[in-house]
């Protein structure tokens, strides 16, 4: 820690009120090559399993394509489609050229029935070409941290140089999770689309069957080429909390399976625990030249997901990043407290003096400084010697005067 701005230290243990278990909860066993599970609230990662491993996406692919889309695109616009588009391969809407949608139309195909034929021309809208919104794709998942992804297609069919990682995925699941046009969509079984051809496909069926199975799924994206293996973005909402799971290269209906697993597992076997709630007394410090000590106050609330079964006292560390000086006015920012569990820091909140602290009357600036003091010394110096020296020539003039 800097010690120049680590003026001030104090560190406070806590008990967490934990319903325990006989034993600590094994990690499930998951057959998808790589899997990890995200608390979305918290932003933890509850299990991984080759979390980094670089991995072909499928259609999973279509989370990113589906967040550029809702993000960046007027959903209004007609789209015309192109021969490219429709023949794109794979998994489709059986459009034909020139057949017009709504780009919000093509989200739902996206979503619900992973549409090449839709995202290709959603793709060529936005970016002119597949190629210029590969472009977008690879800033946005830099944006969100996907380091290690890079995409050459919105779809997901298979190329080399197309690639992720499972973490990398739940970070995108995320952000396409906080779009609300994403979520209410890709929570939905079934969707009617109007098409001028009135013997044309229609009626759009999700292909999450974890929407059908699983009770509180909300998304969020399947995928499956023979490289690929089978693949799933899954969320799922239970008790408050929300759960994103990945799961790539699993095999047939065992995709369903893990899925089901990992999130069994983070909501039976996990809790979200207050670490701080924001207006926390913390402490009293002492404030130089002040009325009276200063007693700070948690700014924010940190919540913090941890097993059932593994009761640990918590810890906070006070960390102030000047000397406090009166006056000092309630509210305002004085360090942060950070927190910690199990030995590691899950994260600091901002800390804040908890009332006004007035400055002394008598502390006026040039007495604090001690020029006052200085000063003052000085004067009765002074004075004290000009007295001396005054009595002093008196003297010696009446000793000259008696002569």
């Amino acid at each position: 820690m800097d010690r120049s701005k680590l003026l001030y230290t104090a560190i406070f243990l806590f008990s967490l009120l934990i319903l325990t278990g006989d034993a600590y909860a094994e990690e499930p066993e998951i057959t998808g090559e790589a899997a990890v599970l995200l608390d979305l609230g918290s932003g933890q990662f509850l299990y991984e399993k080759n979390a980094d491993k670089i991995m072909y996406p499928a259609s999973t692919t279509k989370a990113l394509t589906a967040l550029l889309v809702a993000r960046n695109g007027n959903l209004d616009e007609v789209v015309a489609m192109s021969e490219s588009a429709v023949y794109a391969g794979g998994s489709a809407i059986w459009s034909t050229p020139g057949e017009r949608f709504s780009l919000e139309d093509l989200l739902w195909c996206i979503l619900l029935n992973s549409a090449n034929d839709a995202t290709t021309a959603a793709a060529e809208h936005l970016g002119g070409s597949v190629e210029g919104f590969a472009a977008m794709m690879n800033e946005e998942a830099r944006r969100l941290g996907a380091q290690n992804s890079h995409f050459v297609n919105p779809h997901g069919l298979h190329d080399d140089q197309h690639y992720t990682t499972a973490r990398d995925l739940a970070l995108i699941g995320r952000a396409a999770l906080a779009e609300p046009l994403i979520r209410r969509m890709a929570g939905t079984q079934t969707h009617q689309l109007v098409r001028e051809d009135q013997e044309a496909l229609s009626l759009l069926k999700n292909t999450n069957n974890l929407l059908w199975q699983y009770d509180g799924v909300i998304g969020l994206k399947t995928g499956y080429t023979s490289k690929a293996g089978q693949c799933l973005i899954a969320a799922a909402e239970k008790d408050g909390r929300t759960l994103v799971s990945v799961v790539l290269k699993s095999e047939n209906d065992l995709i369903w399976t893990d899925t089901a697993t990992l999130l069994d597992y983070g909501f039976d076997r996990f809790q979200e625990v207050d670490m701080v709630i924001e207006g926390d007394p913390v402490c009293s410090v002492p404030v130089v030249y002040g009325q009276s000590t200063a007693h700070l106050l948690a700014g924010a609330g940190l919540a913090h997901v941890i097993p059932v079964d593994r009761p640990e006292a918590g810890r906070w560390e006070v960390r102030l990043d000047r000397e406090l000086i009166a006056p000092l006015r309630r509210d305002e920012p004085v360090g942060e407290l950070a927190v910690f569990y199990a030995g590691e820091e899950v994260g600091q909140v901002p800390l804040v003096a908890g009332h006004d602290v007035g400055r002394l009357v008598y502390t006026t600036w040039w007495f604090r400084s001690g020029l006052g003091v200085g000063v003052f010394i000085l004067f009765v110096g002074l004075l004290r010697f000009t007295v001396r020296r005054r009595r002093s020539s008196l003297y010696r003039g009446s000793r000259i005067r008696s002569l």
